[in-house]
């Protein structure tokens, strides 16, 4: 098998990509750079559908403004302006219809996703306001506490979902919206599950029986998941996927023990890429003034050949390995999204 054939004849689903890239873009006075950067970069290392996480709870996804809601809605007109003018290049997913159902050259497609639920300020209005401008995924939190529920940096409270919490996730399944626990703690996250109507997934997580870390899942919250017919977007950030010195090597052992547990039907890919994302604020817990770790082997999509390489390397089939690239997160969100906008 060539991994770069089986690259060119997948559907590829990036599971999670934040705004990060955008905003330091803008800052630095590009008027255009989804359309003349990032997408290109996008499409030419084969990706078909990227999860954009366009605004959330950290203090970046607001510009470092800490004005989550405005933010919210800026960055979005962002998107909705400079779409339009890619000339077909960049498409929003809104329904089932506008998934990508094969690979489409010169196209990305874009699900417009929040990291944390902050931008609604606790207004079920604010949800339905998002769903009617293009938002169709969301985590309940990120790493904080906000009104949904507790992140998984405030573990110890051992908070399930707020009753403002239980309304949001009832109102996502109505409209079709994309249910994503990951960051949440373990109360809330079984919680949501104990509310929830359709699958819900975990964007971006790994597992705790490869590392015990906060950010990653216990293994009966990967069955969890994957009994309600949802899935577990793998991670590429090295703190989450080996205590020192992380390789690809490490993180296929993490996906290895995700599939012995729930099955390849149940895995896809979150990976959280931040090579590109410029400086992040003290606010976040990010040093601003020092790089990224990044993880050897696996930095961004252009290295998904040596991810499909490792894939064959780790026994899988070409048929397996296209359902991890994106045929699980494909037929997911067929499940999830509406046929046609609720509201």
């Amino acid at each position: 098998m060539d991994p770069k054939e089986i690259l060119k004849q997948s559907v590829v689903v990036e599971g999670h990509r934040d705004v990060y890239e955008l905003l330091y873009r803008r800052s630095l006075g590009e008027q255009s750079p989804i359309r003349d950067a990032i997408a290109p970069r996008l499409i030419r290392d084969g990706i078909n559908l990227c999860v954009y996480a366009i605004s959330g709870d950290s203090y970046s996804h607001s510009d470092n403004s800490g004005r989550f809601l405005e933010t919210a809605l800026e960055n979005i007109d962002v998107f909705l302006e400079e779409a339009p003018r890619s000339e077909g290049m960049i498409s929003l997913v809104k329904n089932r219809s506008d998934l990508p159902d094969r690979v489409r050259p010169g196209n990305i497609s874009f699900i417009l996703h929040f990291e944390g639920a902050r931008p609604l300020q606790g207004s079920i209005h604010q949800l339905r306001n998002f769903y009617r401008i293009g938002l169709r995924s969301m985590q309940l939190t990120w790493n904080f506490r906000n009104e949904l529920g507790d992140g998984v940096w405030e573990h110890h409270t051992k908070g399930r979902l707020t009753r403002f919490g239980v309304e949001v996730v009832k109102e996502m399944n109505r409209l079709g919206m994309v249910v994503d626990l990951a960051h949440l703690n373990r109360e809330g996250f079984f919680h949501a599950l104990e509310v929830a109507e359709a699958p819900a997934i975990v964007s971006h997580g790994n597992a705790c029986g490869m590392l015990d870390h906060p950010r990653n899942f216990a293994d009966d919250q990967i069955k969890a998941i994957a009994d309600q017919g949802g899935l577990m977007g793998i991670l590429a950030l090295p703190a989450r996927v080996a205590k020192k010195d992380a390789t690809l090597e490490d993180l296929l052992k993490h996906l290895d023990h995700m599939i012995k547990l729930i099955g390849v039907e149940h895995i896809a890919l979150g990976l959280d890429f931040v090579k590109y994302d410029g400086p992040r604020t003290l606010k976040d817990q990010h040093h601003p003034t020092e790089k990224p770790e990044l993880l050897k082997g696996l930095e961004e999509v252009e290295d998904l050949p040596k991810l499909i390489e490792g894939l064959i390397r780790h026994g899988y089939k070409e048929e397996e390995i296209k359902l991890i690239l994106g045929g699980n997160y494909l037929r997911v969100l067929n499940r999830i999204l509406p046929e046609q906008p609720v509201i």
